[in-house]
């Protein structure tokens, strides 16, 4: 039976110190407590509460991380600039780049907080106080072929630049800029290369760091499964 992962859970990476644990739990106990949510939150308070005891405790921790490892294999990949060199054939290549906040199925955060976070990045608005790196937890599905091959998909990632029409007052005189909706600024997309090793267990996490594009409350965490369906 899998283990369930608390750091999911509770929305931090696996390398967040306490006060980060602790803040994340007040944060999610105070939004799911069933007084405030209501009757339907009770098994994801639930799920809050035992996150944060195997965590908060500092052998209970060591334990559980020690049987996550060997639950899963985390796998550290660098995100590249997207380039086409000669490769082995015996590699793959997915077809791409597959849109990160289109085509993924994303695991946590939902869109619509997933996509403002990403804008903060680019416009510092309304951040809030003490906001951690978060893990972007999304599902890639994988063959049993490409699993065993390994090889390189492309991942379109999100970026934002200051509208060139309204130079991000979002209005163009005493219009609407029309260009960036009002917004101020532009949607584009920087697009990385992400690594599968070959011989890839099934059940792996590929972790990318993507501070690189200007992100930097968030890295994605990549979970691998392999499907066996004919």
């Amino acid at each position: 039976m899998a283990i369930r992962d608390h750091y999911l859970v509770l929305g931090i990476s696996r390398r967040e110190n306490f006060r980060g644990i602790r803040d994340a739990y007040r944060e999610l106990a105070k939004q799911y407590h069933p007084d405030r949510a209501g009757p339907d939150a009770i098994d994801k308070f639930r799920d809050i509460q035992e996150a944060y005891e195997n965590l908060s405790d500092l052998e209970r921790k060591r334990m559980y991380d020690r049987d996550l490892e060997q639950d899963e294999i985390i796998v550290q990949s660098r995100a590249e600039p997207i380039t086409y060199p000669s490769r082995p054939r015996h590699e793959f290549r997915a077809p791409g780049p597959l849109s990160l906040l289109r085509e993924f199925r994303s695991i946590h955060p939902s869109f619509e907080p997933l996509y403002e976070r990403f804008v903060r990045n680019f416009t510092n608005r309304q951040v809030p106080k003490g906001e951690r790196i978060e893990g972007l937890n999304v599902d890639l599905v994988l063959s049993p072929e490409e699993a065993a091959q390994g090889g390189t998909i492309a991942v379109g990632v999100p970026v934002f630049f200051t509208c060139p029409e309204c130079y991000g007052s979002g209005r163009d005189w005493l219009f609407l800029c029309a260009n960036c909706a009002a917004r101020g600024i532009i949607e584009a997309e920087e697009t990385v290369c992400v690594r599968i090793p070959p011989l890839l267990p099934e059940r792996s996490v590929i972790e990318v760091p993507i501070h690189g594009l200007g992100v930097h409350n968030l890295f994605l965490r990549l979970h691998t499964r392999i499907s066996r369906r004919v």
